[in-house]
């Protein structure tokens, strides 16, 4: 069996299931709602500040669009789990390897359609809304910041992916890296004996690419080094997952 029917296949199951299909739309929905609004009401306060940064302030909907993402990539391998249609799956595609292989270029290509337009929307509308405050990609780290929030779409969702197969359930999988990526990762950065080690956790990475404009002196690294950061993340859990489903029955 060649690649294409699989990728066929798993973009049939995931547009077949209305709240997979809802969760990346409520992603893009976010990142610009909240976004725009965040710009729209305080950009005038914030760019008083001292500290102020157009990126951070444009991109503030992330923190709530990327749990949607996540969401989105455990449905699509979790569900298989928790519906018992793993079996079925891999009864159609015996060939393990070319199931997961389909299953993250399909949730990953889905994530980066999204995240392209979903970014750029954002940035130009918040831009707009922050007037003479706002940057242009001709300044100094605008660029990076706009390529790693794309970026950051796909490279969660194969994250979940992979993090769905090692658990092989849904609820595990939400209940332990939801938590994670909502409370434990941003209230880490919080307490100082924790703060170098919050670091180097995928999502706070990641965003501290996307939305910093300068690196940071309170990181013990440049802003370019956050998203080959999650890229190592991404790739440890898409080949735990791979193990995982090599080595267990379905």
């Amino acid at each position: 069996m060649t690649l294409q029917p699989v990728l066929y296949s798993e973009w049939t199951k995931i547009r077949s299931v209305r709240s997979i299909v809802w969760a990346l739309t409520v992603a893009a929905v976010l990142l610009i709602g909240f976004g725009s609004f965040a710009c729209g009401a305080y950009g005038d306060g914030e760019a008083a500040q001292k500290d102020f940064d157009p990126l951070a302030l444009a991109f503030w909907g992330v923190n709530f669009a990327q749990v949607a993402v996540a969401v989105f990539a455990m449905l699509a391998m979790g569900g298989e789990y928790d519906k018992g249609a793993i079996a079925t799956s891999l009864t159609v595609v015996p060939q393990r390897a070319r199931f997961y292989v389909g299953k993250l270029l399909v949730t990953s290509g889905l994530s980066l359609a999204v995240a392209i337009p979903a970014t750029l929307i954002t940035y130009f509308v918040a831009q707009g809304l922050l007037g003479e405050h706002g940057v242009s990609f001709g300044d100094p780290g605008t660029v990076r910041g706009v390529l790693s929030l794309i970026f950051y779409f796909p490279l969660l969702t194969l994250l979940c992916v992979g993090l769905a197969a090692i658990f092989r359930t849904l609820a595990a999988t939400m209940g332990i890296f939801l938590p994670l990526l909502f409370l434990v990762s941003p209230l880490s950065m919080e307490v100082p004996s924790l703060r170098t080690v919050a670091q180097f956790l995928p999502d706070r990475a990641a965003l501290y690419a996307a939305m910093n404009l300068h690196s940071n002196s309170d990181f013990v690294y440049d802003a370019w080094l956050g998203l080959p950061i999650m890229a190592v993340w991404t790739a440890a859990l898409v080949f735990g997952g791979w193990y995982a489903l090599r080595s267990r029955d379905a």
